[in-house]
């Protein structure tokens, strides 16, 4: 009775642990499925991904409205000495990238740093004949530009008024003096407006554009704009559109106590008026 007793028992062991290896191996089974249909999830997932990357590195980058050109000329030491003072560590570049600007040679860019062969219809628009030039495009047309040597210097806060059109340079911000020539008659200022789509207008055109119709009734009656400096009249016309871009009141402010500092348009159209 126990000889028999025991013989079923280990009848029943020998069952039970072939069901358990057979479990155990089934489970094993399933895992290497898995892990393998996983490895070739990932690998195709992967392959997809290089494909994608290569893909969007052969298409051309899209250009960004409005952008910022830094216009260069090869050989051009300035553009050079700018450059460098503009990408020193801690520099205006720096400054400008850690609150989100894209700085570089695409299109892409909210400042593009491009040579001058790479943009000729612009270097014939505005006839540049010194470097480096800084405008402001949108949509293939110009909209803003700059010049230095009044009293604006090149730095992130042009950077920004070119780009956005809006002035948030803090007062008192520009310790230098004016180095272009002044009558007193009118506070001077850069980032100057087109005249009727000229960007380098004579002193004659703008006069003749002051006292014509567009806005011969906002020039205050006392102005004798005829003694004025070229960038005294070049100011006057930039505060007329900037304070006025749709017409409306003289504007009497001669004197820097007066005028203050103006709130450019924010809008991106380019002015002709």
């Amino acid at each position: 009775m126990l000889r028999r007793t025991l013989l079923s028992a280990a009848l029943l062991l020998g069952v039970v642990t072939g069901w358990t290896t057979a479990a155990v191996d089934q489970g094993e089974e399933t895992r290497n499925t898995a892990g393998s249909s996983k490895d070739a999830s990932s690998a195709a997932t992967s392959a997809k991904t290089a494909a994608e990357l290569k893909e969007a590195e052969g298409r051309p980058a899209v250009p960004r409205n409005p952008r910022v050109l830094f216009i260069t000329k090869k050989g051009c030491e300035r553009c050079a000495r700018d450059l460098t003072r503009l990408r020193r560590p801690n520099g205006d570049f720096a400054g400008m990238q850690a609150v989100g600007w894209k700085i570089g040679e695409g299109p892409e860019n909210h400042l593009q740093i491009v040579d001058r062969e790479a943009v000729p219809d612009f270097v014939v628009q505005l006839e540049i004949k010194e470097y480096p030039t800084v405008v402001c495009i949108s949509d293939g047309e110009i909209v803003r530009s700059f010049k230095e040597g009044c009293t604006t210097p090149l730095d992130a806060w042009t950077f920004g008024f070119l780009l956005k059109g809006k002035d948030e340079r803090p007062p008192g911000s520009i310790p230098e003096a004016a180095r272009v020539e002044s009558t007193g008659s009118y506070r001077l200022r850069g980032n100057h407006w087109s005249v009727d789509g000229d960007w380098n207008p004579t002193r004659a055109t703008v006069i003749s554009h002051l006292r014509g119709p567009n806005h011969g009734s906002q020039v205050a009656a006392g102005y004798e704009i005829e003694k004025w400096s070229y960038e005294e009249l070049r100011s006057l016309h930039d505060d007329l559109h900037e304070k006025y871009p749709d017409g409306g009141a003289v504007y009497n402010g001669g004197s820097s106590s007066d005028s203050g500092n103006s709130n450019p348009a924010t809008s991106y159209r380019k002015f002709k008026g």
